[in-house]
């Protein structure tokens, strides 16, 4: 069979790792590099996109339009010419219809990542990212295109008296998911990131990489706005008020970006729901504590001039928050596989595999807020009982596997040799599966 892997700087290595080993088992190896400072070793046939010159007259089709919306570098790092989208889509369109891969491996993060998948699912070529399921921990999952639905799992399925263990244990917040987890960088690291990544710029790669003055500013800007959200926050909550916790997810990110593009303007989101829930209702708004560029002045200035809304501050823990909180909305975030399993009210604003728990509600629309709001206060929102919690885990379980999916500089583990080889073995599996089914 042959494989097509998506370059995606550090992650890149990650992939490598997986690569060269599949090399070995006899699959032809193929890579769309965008940025040329980031090399897989592994034998392989790499195609290399040279950076664009000049401007071109370009109108983005539907899809490219969603992709541009999402962009970070847009978004976040005052990038103006969307041209050289168009150069990238006929580059990679061109590669992918050369190649011919049987299934395409990548995340689906970045704008030219997202352009594979549109590719890929314009050719119906399986396109698989496999990504942290979050919950249990230690396991991912093998998400198609750039959705959050799951291309088949391992199947396991705990005991009942292992998955109450499994459910205790994040209810009563003993683990957290593997991306959350804080890990030491040291500056030389640091320092290296930097140098590479300015280097990056230096030679042409301006499409992923914001200018190295450009993310200085921003970063100023961020760390103004934190210390500002700070000084309007709280760290109590009103015991005496119905209580709305909306957690912002950090920006840039997939979870948002692409996975709740819809929602991605979290000031808009805010502006949506206070609007309605009732007016003595106050909805808390609740700051990931690796808080990036979510933070902005529009959505501080939203928070002064409405009474209702108050920011909470980066101090509080979500253990502190959680128990105190009447109920959940969120996009996509983690904090809704926790609700479902603590019995606490969620609503979701992306439809997912969490939706299939009937205590998590997918909203299509925030008018919809008032009448579960209602049902919260009068105590008919859904609960689940404890065998329907069993046979959710177990659903978050048979679709995932079990290993570590990240880059070698945010987690050496996960190029550790014991880490790669249990992950090959699931490669191969899945693999196996599609040439099944095509032949």
């Amino acid at each position: 069979m042959k494989l097509l892997f998506i370059e995606n700087r550090y992650k890149t290595f990650f992939f490598d790792a997986i690569a060269k080993k599949l090399t070995e088992k006899g699959y032809t190896i193929h890579w769309i590099i965008q940025n040329h400072e980031f090399l897989p070793n592994a034998k392989s046939t790499k195609h290399v996109i040279p950076y664009p010159k000049g401007v071109y007259e370009y109108t983005p089709d539907n899809e490219i339009s969603k992709i541009i919306e999402g962009d970070r570098q847009i978004n976040h790092f005052n990038k103006k010419d969307i041209s050289y989208f168009y150069y990238y889509n006929q580059k990679i369109k061109e590669i992918v219809e050369t190649i011919k891969p049987d299934v395409i491996f990548g995340e689906a993060t970045a704008f030219h990542e997202l352009l594979v998948v549109k590719n890929a699912r314009e050719l119906k070529i399986p396109f698989l990212n496999p990504t942290t399921s979050r919950y249990p921990v230690g396991r991912f999952a093998f998400y198609q295109y750039d959705t959050l639905e799951p291309f088949m799992g391992s199947g396991e399925v705990y005991t009942n008296t292992e998955a109450k263990k499994v459910i205790d244990s994040i209810v009563h917040k003993q683990v957290v998911p593997d991306y959350m987890k804080k890990r030491a960088t040291s500056q030389t690291k640091i320092f290296k990131d930097i140098f590479l990544k300015s280097k990056s710029y230096l030679s042409g790669e301006k499409y992923n990489t914001p200018h190295p003055i450009v993310k200085y500013k921003v970063e100023q800007k961020k760390k103004k706005n934190i210390s500002t959200w700070n000084a309007l926050a709280v760290t109590k909550i009103d015991d005496n008020k119905f209580k709305v916790l909306y957690p912002l997810q950090m920006q840039p990110e997939a979870n948002l970006d692409v996975w709740g593009r819809k929602h991605r303007d979290q000031t808009l989101l805010v502006k949506k729901i206070i609007a309605n829930l009732s007016s003595d209702t106050i909805l808390y708004i609740k700051p990931n504590p690796k808080s990036k560029y979510e933070l902005s002045p529009s959505l501080i200035k939203l928070i002064n001039q409405t009474p209702n809304i108050i920011a909470l501050h980066h101090s509080c823990t979500m253990e502190e928050v959680f128990p105190k909180i009447d109920m959940v909305i969120t996009v996509t975030g983690t904090i809704a596989i926790e609700s479902i399993l603590a019995n606490k009210p969620v609503l979701t604003l992306a439809k997912t595999l969490n939706n299939q728990a009937k205590n998590a509600i997918y909203l299509a629309n925030c008018s919809e807020i008032a009448t579960y709001e209602t049902q919260v206060k009068e105590g008919t929102f859904p609960k689940i009982s404890e065998s329907e919690k069993i046979d959710f885990i177990n659903l978050l379980n048979k679709t995932s596997f079990s290993g570590i999916i990240s880059d070698p500089y945010s987690d050496p583990k996960s190029i550790s040799k014991e880490n790669i080889d249990l992950l090959v073995g699931h490669f191969e599996f899945v693999l196996e599966k599609i040439y099944t089914e095509v032949n």
